[in-house]
């Protein structure tokens, strides 16, 4: 009595069947039928149209720390109107739109300076501790400066 075949090799047989038969499988035959294309028809769809963005509601809030810039976008998102007092709304949220910018370089350059600062502290600490470890054990920091030196001496 011969073993049962697994489901593998059934598979394998039936589809060695079929394939001595001629018969063929949809995908088979799509595929051979847009032979010149490199890669199979994609049976997807987006479901978001091309070039259309959803847009936000206008009580949408970002929920930033700029209050000035929110009050001025969602001033932008209004209808426009041609009247004076429109024109005095926007030169003053144009003008809450400067000072926002200004401050925010101010708090720029703030960041860049302190940064500027703990990388020079960073800098003199390993100076310091470099100094310290030369003075603790001068014979290897003289054999690695001249390591150092005939490497560089060799490149030139």
């Amino acid at each position: 009595m011969t073993p049962p075949k697994s489901p593998a090799v059934e598979a394998l047989e039936q589809e060695q069947a079929r394939l001595s038969q001629g018969t063929e499988s949809e995908l088979e035959a799509s595929l051979k039928g847009s032979f010149p294309a490199s890669d199979p028809v994609s049976a997807t769809t987006t479901s978001v149209p091309t070039g259309i963005v959803p847009s936000l509601p206008k009580e949408v809030s970002f929920g930033s720390d700029a209050p000035l810039v929110d009050k001025a976008l969602a001033a932008t998102r209004e209808p426009e109107q041609t009247d004076a007092a429109t024109f005095a709304s926007s030169r003053e949220e144009l003008e809450a739109l400067k000072a926002e910018v200004a401050r925010l370089r101010e708090s720029a350059s703030e960041i860049g300076s302190a940064a500027m600062r703990v990388a020079k502290a960073q800098a003199s600490d390993v100076l310091v501790d470099l100094k310290e470890r030369i003075r603790a054990k001068p014979l290897p920091a003289v054999g690695i400066a001249a390591v150092i030196g005939f490497v560089c001496g060799m490149n030139r």
